[in-house]
């Protein structure tokens, strides 16, 4: 199985106290699913669907700096090595 480092930016970072953890797993799912398990109690109805065992759709999710909407979201394969980025989206004038 593929190991990756989930990188968590803004919130995630202050919610968790970590800037990075590492996972290992084939799709974007099997990592996302972990770190909700291993977070949830740090993590609000904001982040969460209402369920608590997923992320809210809003959060933006990169693979190696794209946005894993634009390719097969949940079910991106991973490979050794990538890096996942977390973060949500953020926006001003």
């Amino acid at each position: 199985m593929p190991k990756v480092t989930l990188h968590l930016l803004n919130i995630f970072a202050l919610r968790t106290g970590q800037n990075a953890v590492e996972y290992e797993g084939n799709t974007i799912q099997d990592v996302i699913s972990q770190f909700v398990k291993d977070y949830k109690n740090k993590l609000d109805e904001s982040l969460l669907n209402k369920s608590r065992t997923k992320l809210n759709p809003q959060i933006l999710i990169l693979l190696d700096g794209r946005d894993v909407k634009y390719k097969k979201n949940y079910d991106t394969q991973l490979k050794n090595g990538d890096k996942i980025y977390l973060s949500y989206p953020i926006s001003g004038g």
